[in-house]
């Protein structure tokens, strides 16, 4: 089975989503996911946050840009933590719709 993906508004084609070995149920819950995931454009931001243990991919965080006044929320695609002597440093890619 091929699924042809149509992205943003219809009119960008993506490459088909080919996958012989997978049910016909499963490729469609698959084309699904693909469309959701690449439907709408994202502004990737990375920022420097306190630690706090509790942070987790896919979870949703609310932020705030200095440069504005109104904070917002994005999605945490991934996170590092670096620990030296002195401090503990944590550093989050988030995904935020734009």
């Amino acid at each position: 089975m091929i699924i042809e993906a149509y992205r943003g508004d219809g009119l960008r084609e993506g490459s088909p989503i080919v996958e012989p070995l997978l049910s016909d149920d499963a490729l469609l819950h698959r084309g699904v996911a693909e469309m959701d995931a690449n439907a709408h454009a994202f502004n990737r931001v990375e920022m420097a946050v306190v630690f706090r243990p509790g942070f987790r991919l896919g979870q949703i965080v609310e932020a705030t840009d200095p440069s504005t006044a109104s904070p917002y929320r994005a999605k945490v695609t991934g996170i590092q933590i670096t620990v030296s002597e002195a401090a503990i440093d944590t550093h989050l890619n988030l995904e935020q719709p734009r």
